[in-house]
């Protein structure tokens, strides 16, 4: 009875705040977790969407990078362009995307006992996958390509995150 009362309730509520996605004017906000080699990342985005199939997306990311005997924490910022290819009813999109990235990169060694920071642009290109289970609640899986320049840890790198987003 208690299960059946509580999903009559979240019907209610999503129906009742119906809203329009992928429209102009839609904004939605989220926290994502990620695989990079040899580490991990976690951002926090806001993505607003405007007409014609097109979304502009600015995340802050971090990531933490393990080498033989060197540590890398990345802090960076992301704006994005993102178009809409595809969409499969109101609930599925596919998205092509492209992006540039800037930020600090803290490197410590633990041989030398040597911490290093560093200043680096890139720029990313990947696809995006939206999957709306309400029309508040998105889950998202993001496929990337990044290509750095004045990096230390690297001239190239792919992510895949997956993300939880809430839709206003």
């Amino acid at each position: 009875m208690k299960n059946k009362l509580v999903l009559t309730l979240l019907l209610i509520s999503a129906s009742t705040s119906a809203q329009l996605i992928h429209v102009e004017g839609s904004k939605a906000i989220g926290l994502d977790g990620g695989y990079v080699k040899n580490g991990f990342n976690i951002s926090s985005r806001i993505t607003m969407y405007q007409k014609n199939s097109f979304a502009y997306r600015v995340s802050v990311d971090y990531e933490r990078v393990d080498f033989a005997l060197s540590k890398a924490s990345i802090i960076y910022v992301n704006p994005e362009f993102i178009y809409n290819f595809y969409c499969q009813g109101e609930n599925f999109f596919l998205s092509a995307k492209g992006g540039i990235l800037s930020g600090v990169e803290f490197l410590s060694n633990s041989v030398l006992d040597k911490k290093v920071s560093q200043f680096f642009v890139g720029e990313n290109i990947g696809l995006y996958a939206e999957y709306y289970a309400t029309n508040k609640i998105m889950f998202n899986l993001d496929l990337d390509q990044r290509f750095f320049q004045l990096s230390k840890v690297g001239k190239a790198s792919f992510i895949i995150r997956f993300g939880i987003n809430y839709n206003f």
